[in-house]
């Protein structure tokens, strides 16, 4: 929601006014790059918290998100807003990570594909939600704010009643005992019947080398290989316009030779956007995170070099008599596409690709350097705005698309079907020693017997 909010708040804010604050084109175009600037400071500390549980890195979350908007409502200046928005901005990157890293650890292997892109649905379903505010509260951005602070309320009840810590956190804690009871629950299994073989390997520790630090598991090439290619998947992500169209929607719609109300336009992009994200579970879950990846990138290549075609085309004479309808349609399926691969599928995959040991600190890192890939791009469009036209910017973003697909095809890994420790072993140099059922069931029994002991 604090991503939208600078699309549907801008105009209110830039509009003429007696009564209320005002900001100018610099000022307005700060107020989005504040939130952009401050998510990646939000990964980091996310990191740091994460280490002292997945839920209680998701509570305070909350808190600062609510303490942003009530800020933001409040404010009697244009500093005020901009402290407002960091502080949404730094909620916001802390979101970015726990939930991702939560339904990953918590998924059977077999739907852990489709669960961890459902927090990316929320995160479309929040941006949808708060274009739509923006449609009812058009004229009094306060009543935008106080409309999104409401949730965070929501989510600090639902976290602190509802949620319990992940199992493999627990276990990393050596506190086995409490990780097998909340994965037996998670897994539909009644307290008093005794855990299955494959759960209790699931919950099994990797044996470690003694008096390992943290370093030496951050420097392993199971770690360096997953978060070099994450960083390059985020890169044509933000470099790609998707994150540009979400903090300028109604600007860009308005740009673009949309014939229809800006906020509406704003809102079909949030649904197209939401529609998008519940495909992609199911897509991921039929073929896999490089196919709907490749999928993604040709889509957005055709379409917002489509769009750059139409508006060249315009900008130089050309009389298209089609009412709006050509831009329209390459910016409703370019957010769609979008959506399917780019906007989606890395934020997916940062919850499963590192390793257990270290997933806390690369998730962070790795979506907060994204983060300040997504900075850049906000802060430098009305630059490239006017450097390129929309046409040029346009052909920019669908030309960063098609090498991203080229990127995808060579070298994004594929976890479908994988668990979280196949996935570990596939970027490790050692060839992974596949246990035999009866091996397995064998050492699942040991390992029941150890967990009982402690």
């Amino acid at each position: 929601m604090s991503f939208g909010y600078s699309a549907v708040a801008e105009p209110v804010m830039r509009a003429p006014k007696t009564n209320d604050l005002q900001l100018d084109a610099v000022q307005a175009n700060w107020m989005a790059t504040a939130t952009a600037l401050s998510v990646p400071f939000g990964c980091l500390i996310s990191s740091y918290v994460m280490r002292r549980g997945r839920k209680i890195s998701m509570f305070v979350t909350s808190l600062i998100s609510l303490a942003g908007w009530v800020t933001i409502y409040m404010s009697n200046s244009y500093e005020q807003i901009l402290v407002g928005r960091t502080i949404s901005g730094v909620s916001t990157g802390m979101a970015a990570v726990p939930t991702t890293v939560y339904v990953a650890e918590i998924a059977e292997t077999k739907w852990r594909g489709r669960m961890v892109t459902w927090t990316s649905s929320f995160f479309a379903l929040g941006i949808l939600v708060v274009y739509v505010i923006g449609y009812i509260f058009k004229d009094n951005w306060r009543l935008m704010a106080l409309m999104c602070a409401l949730f965070p309320v929501v989510a600090i009840a639902v976290t602190l009643l509802v949620i319990p810590e992940t199992p493999i956190w627990l276990r990393d804690q050596n506190r086995h005992e409490e990780a097998l009871e909340i994965m037996k629950k998670f897994r539909g299994i009644p307290k008093d019947q005794p855990a299955p073989a494959e759960l209790l390997l699931e919950l099994k520790p990797r044996q470690q080398k003694k008096n390992q630090n943290l370093l030496k598991h951050l420097m392993k090439r199971s770690s360096l290989v997953p978060f070099v290619i994450m960083l390059s998947y985020f890169f044509f992500q933000q470099f790609s316009g998707t994150f540009v169209v979400i903090y300028n929607a109604v600007a860009i719609m308005d740009k673009s030779g949309v014939q229809v109300d800006p906020y509406i336009g704003a809102i079909l992009i949030g649904v197209a956007r939401f529609i998008a994200s519940l495909l992609t579970a199911e897509m991921s879950r039929k073929f896999g995170q490089r196919i709907s990846s490749v999928i993604s990138g040709i889509g957005m290549t055709i379409f917002m070099g489509g769009l750059s075609l139409y508006l060249f085309l315009a900008e130089n004479g050309t009389v298209i008599s089609d009412k709006g309808m050509i831009p329209a349609a390459c910016m409703m399926l370019y957010i769609f596409t979008s959506t399917l691969g780019y906007m989606i599928i890395p934020f997916a995959m940062v919850g499963e690709i590192f390793p257990s040991k270290v997933k806390d600190i690369l998730s962070g890192l790795t979506v907060a350097i994204a983060y300040v890939f997504s900075a850049i791009t906000i802060k430098i469009y009305p630059d490239m705005l006017k450097l390129m036209n929309m046409h040029g910017l346009f052909l920019f973003f669908a030309i960063i698309s098609f090498v991203g697909v080229i990127f995808i095809v060579l070298f994004l890994p594929e976890t479908k079907g994988k668990s979280l420790r196949e996935i570990e072993d596939m970027f490790s140099k050692k060839k992974v020693f596949e246990l035999s059922a009866e091996e397995a069931d064998e050492e699942s029994t040991s390992n029941a017997i150890s967990l009982l002991r402690n």
